[in-house]
């Protein structure tokens, strides 16, 4: 992992930082939204985000992968 380029590492943090802040938000929808009469409403938003969080962890695992073939 050592050998990754100072581009590559940038594209991981980002990647990383995505999926923390993607993290973060369904923690909210599970704590906050979800025993609320809205919820059901809101819930293509958080399929949505799960969606989103599925797609940045298999890209930064692409990524990191890249260099092992």
């Amino acid at each position: 992992m050592s050998d990754f380029s100072s581009e590559k590492w940038q594209t991981i943090k980002t990647l990383a930082a995505r999926l923390q802040a993607i993290k973060t938000i369904i923690e909210t929808f599970d704590g906050q939204i979800n025993n609320q009469p809205f919820a059901e409403e809101l819930r293509p938003i958080k399929e949505q985000l799960e969606a989103d969080f599925e797609g940045s962890l298999n890209a930064l695992l692409d990524l990191i992968d890249e260099d092992d073939i």
